[in-house]
């Protein structure tokens, strides 16, 4: 894609003149990204806003399920007309997101599709962006792909996920040297991690590999405060990364008891053996 957001002002002003108060802020470098946003649920949604409301010029989104009177509580981009007019989530997230595309120019692009069946237009849009928000769940397999995908291009990755009042994030800076939580840990089949090697993954057509079990969110509950939490802070790994700071490769906390000492989890980012196994 094409950058159309070279100067954020515009014949109103600037709506970017509070957040580049902000010390280290480098408005420019927010302004030449383009972000692809996999999954606009209870994550995605959060994700996108903050992106649009950031000043990325450029997000990309993809989802395949409609939306549902029981996501109005927590996915921000939807609205009880989405519903009465059964719209899928990728219709009712690109109307959603308008009143947050505060900046003049910026662009959205919508595709609905199962992400596994349509990988190959997934690398597509990788390939385009400069990096990659992962909120699809459907397991460890896939999140393990995506990661594959991003060390193939050298871009960042970001996850995040949510249930009742806990929230993770997984970040993956994008260098060479390093690795992410999910891609060194391979609980499974073999053959299946070695098919989605990052020297193979931008060749697949789709992905053919199994789905984690997963309770229902009925189950376990969700709100507005767990998801736009796990959603803002996926973002801002990534902001802060782009800005030169260390963001942690892990992170999980609870929404109530993140102020205690000892209940918030995370550690940096691991090196890649791999890599380094290649420079010797």
């Amino acid at each position: 894609l094409k950058t159309t957001m070279n100067n954020s002002r515009d014949e109103l002003g600037d709506p970017f003149d509070r957040q580049k108060g902000i010390e280290g802020w480098n408005q420019e470098l927010i302004e030449k990204q383009t972000a692809l946003v996999l999954g606009v649920g209870g994550l995605g949604c959060s994700v996108a806003f903050a992106l649009a409301r950031l000043g990325v010029p450029n997000i990309i989104m993809w989802d395949n399920d409609t939306v549902d009177i029981t996501n109005l509580n927590r996915q921000v981009l939807f609205s009880r007309k989405h519903v009465e007019q059964n719209l899928s989530k990728i219709e009712a997230a690109k109307d959603g997101i308008q009143a947050h595309l505060v900046a003049k120019d910026q662009k959205v692009e919508a595709f609905e599709g199962d992400v596994l069946k349509n990988w190959e237009k997934i690398v597509e849009c990788a390939k385009r962006s400069t990096v990659i928000f992962n909120n699809v769940d459907v397991g460890h397999y896939f999140d393990f792909a995506c990661l594959s995908l991003a060390k193939s291009l050298g871009i960042p990755y970001v996850a995040g996920s949510s249930y009742s009042r806990t929230f993770i994030v997984e970040y993956y800076s994008g260098a060479l040297e390093k690795s992410s939580f999910s891609y060194l840990n391979k609980d499974g089949d073999a053959k299946i991690f070695e098919s989605l090697h990052p020297t193979k993954i931008q060749g697949l057509v789709e992905l053919a590999i199994p789905s984690d079990t997963k309770p229902e969110t009925a189950t376990i509950g969700s709100n507005v405060l767990v998801c736009t939490m796990a959603g803002l802070m996926t973002v801002n790994s990534w902001t802060q990364g782009l800005m030169g700071f260390e963001m942690p490769n892990f992170l999980k906390s609870d929404m109530a008891l993140f102020w205690k000492e000892g209940e918030i989890l995370a550690w940096p980012e691991p090196d890649d053996e791999d890599f380094e196994v290649q420079q010797q």
